[in-house]
């Protein structure tokens, strides 16, 4: 049978979708068990090998054609995993037939024997599926821990099979920091694409072979790459220039080189119709992440996800590139808090450890602190000038931490992918840096401390104030109305206030996003225990509970200009999170201290300054969360000209996994109050017992692992019996079940 050929107005002249044979005769093959679309990509790719010159040309056509099938035979393969766990978890009858496939069958369940001939096929494919997914899975986790879960998923590493994630997840452990690892892979592929005989790159979002990775994990550090076969070839590790690029190619968001179809930055030579230069994408981070081909956007979830579009049939396996690319943006480092956000991007890119800056906003408050002739000074023997001269010492020898994801680092500067994967796996002492993980956002127009003034109610209520030129106590309570007025006015003064326990009158929303995973969860557990006992229900607790309550799990920290707090560490063992949301605030703390350097400190706390002390200035928008009885600091430049008022908004959370450190921490602070910021005496004894009470009903339950392992379960109930009735006597704690 003959066919038709039109040739729509506007279109390229194309061949017969399949070859023209005599009336009445046999159809070819393809056109009997392909779809139109099909067909059409199969004589497009027949089409290219025909303007091909030699056989190395034609062989490129076939290597790129396999690597396109076999991602998209991967990427069904993952997808009807993901269809096949929906429908065993929501269809009883399919889940009845698949437990029972190889017994007696149910009547209900039975299908008829075409049918089951089909589910047989269905279930083999999938079966097939999730080994596959399994494989890649632990590889996919590792190079998300180290490059972020939004690497994974745009250059949808998934789709190129186990050996490859494999390869990849090798890369990354030896090279752990993302910048230089894409530095390095520009520099390679560059290589590759200028070398003679060498595979071409690939016209694809991911144009990083297998081959690559290799070359990657066999470069570990930043001297020049040498490579036996290219001796006189050595890549130094550097960043690409855009005038390094080759013609048509770019940046990708990460900072890539891909092929301009992908890019997002284009070199002047590539940019068509524009005299501006090109703005690179920040190469630290992304922005909002692509689709993963693999099946759940959580790369520690094994559920489905909506597949790629270029997972499903029909896909132009011939096509070089996208038929319409939408322009893509550079994404904006930091956001501004006062712009409205009505769908807040809590996938915001790596925040950048700005050190320049943070030495020179280090060195502005050290100055404000030196003895200088006409310079106010707090009080002889008050609080204000015992804590100036202490972190005046602590600042004149701090550094910024190490953040080479080594061993040795000492801050995390995270995607807030990163930073969930960080607080849900495991206990770190190392603090973790973010941006955008706040859901609230305050309105445009007014300062976020107005705006908080705005949304108070009951200013006859009183809060407690810290007031430098104290003597004796080092707060006094003042009626609400007196600080609302002291900070709208917004004077310069020498006895900066501070108001540490301000309850939030702001929406459930400030949490940031990473902090909301099930293993940071126990401090909510032990919430509910008090206020609702053994029932499930709705239960109206007094509003004074509630209120206390709600002031652990979130609270306000408002502060003038030059108001300083001395380390300490957090009552009660607490983990902490602080985001900043009106003008920079200096965050100090010990690193990695040893124990003789904790107990040197909590003999002496007022004065100790030895141990590796670091610090990062947080922006607004930024936050950092540290674990149970990290020793900190906070310090602020008073700036006469500005007057800048700090705001933020903090809380508090325990972890499942850090039970043992938690309790560690506990009965140091009730051996020692004065390392903490509250009173504890007969608080904790309690938190202890409730604590010790829900550990116990997970350990009933199964659950040990989520507790850090049995080693560590054991450890926290031997410390039970033998410290604390030490500390507290025989009547005061009650231990459940030991």
């Amino acid at each position: 049978m003959a066919y038709l050929h039109v040739t729509r107005p506007g279109a390229t002249d194309l061949p017969p979708l399949v070859d023209q044979g005599p009336a009445g005769g046999e159809l070819d093959d393809d056109a009997l068990v392909l779809s139109p679309d099909q067909a059409q990509q199969i004589d497009q790719f027949r089409q290219k090998f025909r303007v091909c010159e030699n056989d190395a040309e034609k062989y490129q056509l076939c290597t790129e054609a396999r690597d396109k099938v076999l991602e998209q035979h991967t990427g069904l393969q993952f997808l009807s995993a993901g269809y096949e766990h929906v429908m065993f978890v929501e269809c009883a009858e399919y889940k009845t037939w698949k437990e029972r496939r190889h017994k007696v069958r149910s009547r209900s369940a039975e299908p008829n024997k075409d049918e089951a001939a089909q589910w047989d096929e269905f279930v083999d494919v999938v079966k097939n599926a999730s080994e596959i997914k399994s494989r890649c899975l632990n590889p996919l986790k590792a190079v998300a821990k180290f490059w972020g879960r939004d690497f994974v998923q745009h250059y949808q590493l998934a789709s190129r099979g186990p050996k490859y994630c494999e390869v990849a997840a090798a890369a990354a452990r030896v090279v752990r920091d993302r910048d230089e690892a894409v530095t390095k892979l520009n520099r390679l592929r560059l290589r590759r694409f200028r070398a003679p005989g060498r595979r071409h790159l690939r016209h694809d979002i991911n144009s990083i072979d297998q081959i690559d990775f290799v070359n990657l994990k066999a470069w570990p550090d930043k001297n020049p790459f040498d490579k036996d076969k290219d001796a006189t070839i050595s890549l130094p590790c550097e960043k690409l220039d855009a005038g390094d690029l080759p013609d048509g190619f770019g940046f990708d968001k990460f900072g890539g080189m891909v092929h301009k179809e992908y890019a997002v930055a284009l070199p002047e030579t590539n940019r068509t119709n524009t005299a501006e230069p090109p703005v690179l994408p920040e190469t630290d981070g992304a922005g909002t992440a692509e689709p993963s081909a693999l099946p759940g956007a959580d790369i520690a979830d094994t559920g489905p996800a909506t597949a790629e579009p270029s997972a499903l049939p029909g896909a132009d396996i011939a096509d070089t590139g996208p038929a319409t690319a939408e322009p893509q943006q550079p994404i904006s480092k930091r956001p501004r808090l006062d712009e409205p956000h009505p769908f807040p991007d809590t996938h915001m890119p790596r925040p950048m450890h700005d050190r320049v800056a943070d030495d020179t906003y280090r060195k502005q408050v050290l100055d404000e602190l030196q003895e200088n002739p006409g310079q106010a000074m707090p009080l002889r023997g008050s609080h204000g000038e015992e804590n100036r001269k202490l972190i005046r010492r602590l600042l004149e020898n701090i550094k910024p931490p190490n953040t080479d994801g080594s061993q040795a680092n000492e801050a995390w500067f995270c995607t807030g992918d990163e930073a969930q994967s960080r607080v849900d796996s495991s206990l770190d002492n190392t603090p973790i840096i973010t941006e955008g993980q706040q859901q609230f956002r305050w309105k445009k127009g007014d300062r976020p401390i107005v705006q908080l003034f705005r949304r108070m109610g009951g200013f006859d209520r009183s809060v407690s104030v810290q007031i430098p030129s104290l003597t004796a106590d080092s707060f006094q309570v003042r009626k609400l109305s007196e600080v609302q007025k002291r900070f709208l006015d917004k004077k310069d003064t020498d006895d900066p206030w501070n108001i540490l326990d301000l309850q939030s009158p702001l929406p459930a929303s400030i949490l940031p996003s990473f902090l909301t995973g099930e293993n940071c969860q126990l401090l909510l557990q032990i919430r509910d225990t008090v206020l609702m006992g053994n029932s499930a229900e709705r239960v109206v607790a007094p509003r004074e509970q509630w209120n206390e309550w709600k002031n652990i799990l979130e609270w306000v920290l408002l502060s003038e200009a030059g108001h300083n707090t001395a380390p300490h560490t957090d009552s009660h063992g607490l983990s902490t999170w602080i985001t900043a949301q009106e003008e920079c605030v200096g965050f100090g703390w010990m690193s990695h201290p040893t124990q003789q350097e904790e107990e040197k400190w909590m003999a002496d706390p007022q004065h100790y300054t030895g141990g590796r002390w670091r610090y990062v200035i947080l922006k607004p928008g930024q936050t950092v969360f540290f674990i149970s009885g990290t020793i900190h600091f906070v310090f602020r430049l008073r700036s006469k000209h500005t007057v800048p008022q700090t705001l933020s908004l903090g809380g508090h959370i325990l972890q499942w996994s850090g039970i043992e450190r938690w309790l560690q921490v506990v009965i140091a602070q009730m051996k020692i109050p004065a390392i903490t910021n509250e009173d504890m005496e007969s608080s904790a004894p309690k938190y202890v017992s409730m604590v010790a009470d829900l550990v116990r009903t997970k350990v009933k339950n199964g659950r040990v692992e989520e507790l850090g392992g049995k080693a560590a379960v054991m450890r926290f109930f031997a410390s039970m019996k033998v410290s604390l009735p030490a500390i507290l006597g025989d009547t005061r704690l009650t231990i459940p079940g030991i």
